[in-house]
């Protein structure tokens, strides 16, 4: 029996995903994100970025499913290449943008405009057959890497509290975690100049 991804995801439910978008001219952009699936689109939020740049330049971007703390880290941090994500995530979904508009959102970092995407899904990619597992070290390195995402609109105040919770984070990392989780850590600590 072969089930299609789309109909085992539940509605309005955010989910860490990875997000690739391509240029007109053939640069790739992959980049963690939280994506809500409706039953029939998903739907994004984007700040003025490469990513939604590149979702007005070509209307299209791929959405990829993994439980790779590590994979997501790098997308944050590093370029991450497409042909590094064949092994490690479960599927890709094509979508192509119907929707791109713009709305208000303010939180604890501050007041900042975003770009509502709503994306339709047209062909699924399945790469790898596993069942994603996520464990609490993932959890902590998804948030994190949200934290992380935001820090150059954030105070000093909002800076001290992230470091607190990269080193209350890291505990739990330590407990549950593996080599990769270990490796996210790092990576982010470095990130933000954070020293061992």
């Amino acid at each position: 029996m072969n089930v299609n991804i789309l109909d085992t995801l539940e509605r309005g439910s955010v989910f860490e995903v990875l997000v690739a978008t391509e240029n007109s001219g053939g640069c790739v952009n992959i980049k963690p994100f939280g994506v809500i699936y409706d039953g029939e689109n998903f739907v994004l939020n984007l700040f003025s970025n490469e990513s939604l740049l590149n979702v007005k330049d070509t209307g299209k971007l791929t959405i990829y499913f993994t439980d790779d703390a590590l994979l997501f880290t790098r997308a944050l941090i590093a370029n991450l290449t497409a042909d590094e994500l064949t092994g490690s995530v479960a599927c890709g979904v094509c979508c192509e943008v119907t929707v791109i508009g713009s709305s208000s959102v303010e939180d604890s970092i501050g007041k900042n405009t975003t770009s509502k995407i709503i994306a339709k899904p047209i062909k699924i990619k399945e790469y790898n057959k596993a069942l994603p597992i996520i464990n609490r070290a993932t959890n902590h390195i998804i948030e994190l890497l949200v934290d992380l995402s935001r820090y150059q609109y954030m105070n000093v105040h909002a800076r001290n509290k992230f470091i607190e919770k990269i080193l209350e984070s890291e505990k739990t990392i330590r407990k549950t975690g593996n080599k990769k989780h270990e490796k996210a850590i790092k990576l982010i600590k470095k990130e933000i100049n954070m020293k061992e």
